[in-house]
């Protein structure tokens, strides 16, 4: 639709057969922009040509096959038809079919998004903290009865951890049967120790191995713990995802309070947002850190092992108080019974001597002292120790509960003795306080003990001093001991008899050990926090050097390596990034001396130097030092590499170096890779008189040649082109159309025609290249007027992109048949006498406004075009831009060359923005232009479109009277009109002399030019 169409209103007016003056009536001069909602016609896959009256020669539609390849979207019947065709049937010569990459299925990138997202992440970490505290939490603050839910949120937590092993085992590479899979394994098969029914029936109650099974209840305590300890890798891990990002934030958002705002404190609004942030971890930090962290798991673990069973234990159960007095209370009793067996009654002192040593012995472990007068009392004797009786009674192996209850009568002690005993030991002053039982307790003491209990498979019968609740001391009935968890209580039984005596019948005393079970799970949660912390420290601490020194520098080259591999022309953007933060470095360590003396005001500056040494040491900080490191040096010569290709290569080279740093398999350069076919608006730029200005500045021409280029190149990037090549005096520029819409392209088109205008302004008006004007050797051979002058040519087509060259010397170029017609096109300014010239392809697709103040100047037929096509050029008088003068005179430092970047970066976005009208914005509202434009008036346009559309249709003589009055009219000398008039007097078969101009027979309206 652009490239190819028609302009309306083109000759279809004639003239009086007199040869009297021509009247063009209802022509139209300018072309009409494509609409965007205009309808597709169909396109037929047919290569015969066809031809029309209007000598648009040979159109080639092109097959159905090659518009998704070139983009149906552009619209743009091409001419060339011959070469173009041959080209599309050998699409295959330009591509070369590189092995697909095995990529990983979208299922498996979406649960590993929703494994690593926050959701997730959230609830792991919610049951792991369950996991890790969960059975403290159950023995520090609950009961036997609350066991069977806590049993279920462990069956909870043990189905998601199997689950996330699964899943992770599925879309994680690496992950299943290494070493963080078994950690996982075992600490999630750990949380089966949790389960009470599974913990019952690993201890042992059986009387006869009573020792042992409590020796075994310790030892599978200790085990538990210290798998446990296994599930503090969730927490590590997680840790130090958080803490990195903390840190980053903290560090992003840190406001100093004093500090003056700067430029560098500012966030870079050009920076790009849409990208990945946080770089990608390398595969050698990645190897490194999992090798780190896996051995100091595995040295803390193994301390953790091997620590206690080098220890040698300090306590002895059968030393204890409890031990010894179950053996003297028991000894007493068999001398009471002994005598009532007997049938006798036992004698006054005997009975006492026993009751006496009962009482000493409950008294000395009351229970009720230790909950309440000593409970939070830790200088009374009584806190020392955290265990004490709750139940007593007997037992016999073979015995039933009718055989025990003589024993139980005998047994128990007298009300009235108990009363006496608890008045007593509660005005004693002792040094070690007895304390006194509530009445509940020596009732219970002192009445019928017909509390029957199986434990350990044999019959008990006695008395429980917590068979009931007591406001403010017992809230918890405990009837029997298995009313309490087997690790909260333990029995007491006489070693200092036989095993027959043993099995008949003996005293028993149940302690209550729930105290100790709280303060032991209390100290556990303390012991599992510390953990937590030494392995978060000790990861840190153990990597804290390898990340600041390799790690971080080795993942930072690798992830702009990969930037510049994706992305070659990106490697711009790396290094005003790393300038940025060089002077961001420099300035905060400048203004670093200021706080410190505000701290010292304060005397806070050793606390901010402490707090500064301590997020060093953990953390690694940001030292000038770093700066010659070899990795530093590296990566900056990374940034400068990377930089250079892009500039040495542009855009056209993008594809070669993406494609070499491509292939991990070998270091070989393979810089002849393939060309590829795209659509384009090319632009041909030329230095006028560059010959001339080679000889008279000779060394110092190559400044004056940057100079100008850094006017052509910087305005052209500012309107979304790429500058390519620079060869002499000339600069071959592109606009890659691609797969943009027919919208955006004619919103290229307009920005290409924008760019070579302004580009033409800047250069008249530069200060810089105003020098030039004043210049002895320009002037002797230019004459004194002389300027630094530019002529551009604008088409639009196909090109092949890709190397040009061979293995010694490379150059990334483009290559077509429409790039001759682009430099053609620029060549014809000199016939023409103008300063820019478009074609038809282009100026079809620029929009109205644009294209309404293009001039139609003649239809012609280039080398390299099979079709003729109309020129067009866009007027400007450059004689009358005047050099702009600025205030102050800036210092190029850079630091200014990097804020010019950034400036002109943010420009360069904001033109793509819908609500700005690029030829409303820099054409018509623009005095250089407007000034430029002034001489060419609407009367003066009118008056030459009727010349050429004469000059078109063959009536000469009738062109030439209304061109020569464009030029004496208007007083200024037209250069389109003095080409067309020289064309005539050639080309006529009249006479020139007497004004009489005859159109040849085979006039058709083009011209070859």
């Amino acid at each position: 639709r652009c490239l190819g169409s028609k302009p309306k209103g083109t000759p279809g007016t004639t003239s009086t057969a007199s040869g009297g003056a021509g009247v063009m009536q209802g022509t139209q001069l300018f072309p009409p922009a494509p609409e965007a909602d205009r309808p597709e016609s169909p396109r037929k896959v047919d290569v015969r040509p066809s031809s029309s009256a209007s000598g648009r020669g040979m159109e080639t539609p092109r097959p159905s096959s090659q518009q998704s390849e070139m983009g149906s979207s552009t619209g743009m019947a091409r001419r060339h038809s011959g070469f173009n065709l041959q080209l599309n049937r050998q699409t295959t010569v330009f591509k070369e079919k590189k092995p697909k990459k095995r990529e990983t299925p979208k299922c498996l990138k979406l649960l590993g998004a929703f494994m690593d997202g926050p959701y997730m992440s959230l609830v792991s970490v919610s049951l792991t903290l369950w996991a890790l505290l969960g059975d403290d939490i159950r023995l520090l603050a609950t009961n036997k009865p609350a066991d069977s839910a806590f049993n279920i949120i462990t069956l909870v937590c043990l189905s998601f951890f199997a689950i996330e092993i699964v899943l992770a085992s599925i879309c994680k590479q690496d992950y299943i049967f290494g070493f963080f899979f078994i950690l996982d394994c075992v600490s999630t098969a750990s949380l089966v120790l949790d389960l009470t029914w599974v913990i019952d029936n690993l201890t042992s109650t059986d009387l006869e191995s009573d020792s042992a099974g409590g020796l075994q209840t310790a030892q599978v305590g200790a085990f538990g713990r210290i798998v446990r300890v296994l599930r503090l890798i969730r927490i590590v891990k997680i840790y130090k995802a958080v803490s990195e990002k903390f840190f980053a934030e903290l560090k992003k958002n840190a406001v100093q309070a004093g500090e003056e705002e700067d430029e560098w404190d500012r966030d870079d609004d050009t920076k790009d947002k849409n990208g990945e942030d946080k770089p990608r971890e390398s595969a050698v930090g990645k190897k490194l850190v999992m090798s780190t962290t896996r051995r100091v798991i595995i040295l803390v673990l193994t301390m953790l092992l091997i620590y206690p069973l080098l220890s040698v234990s300090s306590f002895h159960e059968n030393i204890t108080s409890g031990a010894f007095g179950v053996d003297d209370v028991f000894e007493q009793f068999t001398t009471v019974w002994q005598t009532a067996d007997a049938g006798s009654n036992a004698s006054t002192a005997d009975r006492q001597n026993y009751e006496l040593s009962l009482l000493r012995y409950l008294y000395y472990h009351n229970w009720f002292l230790y909950n309440n007068a000593c409970n939070g009392n830790e200088d009374s004797s009584c806190s020392q120790y955290k265990s004490h009786i709750f139940w007593l009674g007997f037992a016999g192996k073979a015995k039933t509960y009718p055989q025990l209850k003589p024993y139980t009568a005998v047994a128990r002690p007298n009300s009235s003795v108990v009363a006496t005993w608890d008045t007593q030991a509660s005005n004693a002053n002792t040094v070690y306080q007895l304390g006194s039982y509530p009445q509940e307790a020596q009732d219970s003491l002192s009445n019928s003990w017909d509390i029957d209990c199986m434990y350990g498979g044999w019959k008990h019968l006695g008395a429980s001093l917590l068979k009931e609740k007591i406001y403010g001391t017992v809230d918890y009935v405990v009837r029997c001991p298995h009313d309490l968890r087997h690790t909260e209580h333990f029995a007491m039984r006489p070693k200092q008899i036989t095993q027959t005596q043993f099995e008949d019948y003996h005293i028993v005393f149940f302690y209550d050990a729930r105290p100790y079970v709280k303060a032991d799970a209390g100290n556990n949660m303390l012991l599992t926090g510390f953990i937590c912390l030494v392995l978060t420290l000790a990861t840190m601490l153990f990597t804290k050097d390898a990340n600041q020194l390799v790690l971080r520098p080795v993942d930072s080259m690798i992830e702009k390596v990969n930037v510049i591999r994706d992305n070659p022309l990106a490697a711009m953007k790396l290094a005003d990034d790393e300038f940025k933060s060089e002077q961001i470095r420099k300035h905060r360590a400048a203004k670093k001396g200021i706080y410190e003396v505000w701290l010292d005001r304060f005397h806070l500056g050793i606390m901010a130097r402490s707090a500064e040494w301590t997020y060093a040491q953990l953390c690694g900080s940001e030292q000038d030092d770093t700066a010659m490191m070899e990795t530093a040096v590296l990566e900056k010569t990374i940034i400068k590499l990377g930089s250079l290709l892009a500039l040495g290569f542009g855009e056209a080279g993008a594809s070669i170096v993406a494609d070499n740093m491509q292939g991990l398999d070998s270091a070989g350069v393979n810089a002849m890779v393939p060309g590829s076919k795209i659509e384009c608006i090319i632009g041909s730029a030329r230095i006028c008189d560059f010959s001339t200005a080679t000889e008279v500045l000779q060394g110092k021409v190559m400044t004056f040649v940057n100079q100008i280029a850094e006017i052509v190149h910087g305005l052209v990037n500012e309107f979304h082109g790429a500058p390519n090549k620079n060869s002499g005096d000339r600069f071959l520029l592109i606009w890659r159309l691609g797969t943009f819409s027919p919208h955006q392209q004619m919103r290229l088109a307009d920005m290409a025609m924008i760019s070579f205008i302004r580009i033409l302004g800047c250069c008249h008006n530069s200060k810089v290249l105003a020098e030039y004007r004043e210049h002895p050797g320009l002037m002797q051979r230019l004459g004194s007027s002389c300027r630094v002058n530019l002529t551009f040519g604008l088409h639009s087509g196909w090109a092949i992109e890709g190397a040009v060259g061979s293995e010694f010397k490379i150059d990334a170029s483009y290559l077509s048949p429409n790039v001759s017609i682009a430099e053609s096109i620029e060549d014809a300014t000199r016939i023409y006498n103008v300063s820019l010239i478009a074609s038809e392809t282009v100026v079809g697709c620029c929009s109205k406004k644009m294209a309404g103040m293009c001039r139609l100047i003649d239809k012609v037929h280039m080398k390299g075009s099979k079709d003729p096509f109309t020129l067009f050029t866009f007027d400007l008088d450059w004689y009358r831009v005047k050099v702009k003068e600025f205030p102050t005179k800036l210092e190029w430092s850079v630091r200014q060359r990097f804020k010019a970047r950034q400036i002109m970066e943010s420009a360069k976005e904001k033109k793509w923005a819908e609500d700005l009208d690029p030829v409303q914005t820099f054409i018509l509202d623009s005095q250089d232009v407007n000034c430029m434009r002034k001489l060419y008036t609407e009367e003066f346009l009118q008056l030459f479109n009727m010349g050429y559309q004469n000059y078109s249709q063959g009536e000469w003589e009738v062109a030439q009277r209304l061109l020569r009055e464009t030029q004496a009219k208007f007083g200024f000398d037209d250069g389109p009109s003095g080409a067309l008039l020289a064309f005539m007097a050639a080309e006529s078969r009249g006479s020139d002399s007497i004004g009489i101009l005859e159109a040849p027979p085979t006039w058709t309206g083009v011209r070859k030019l």
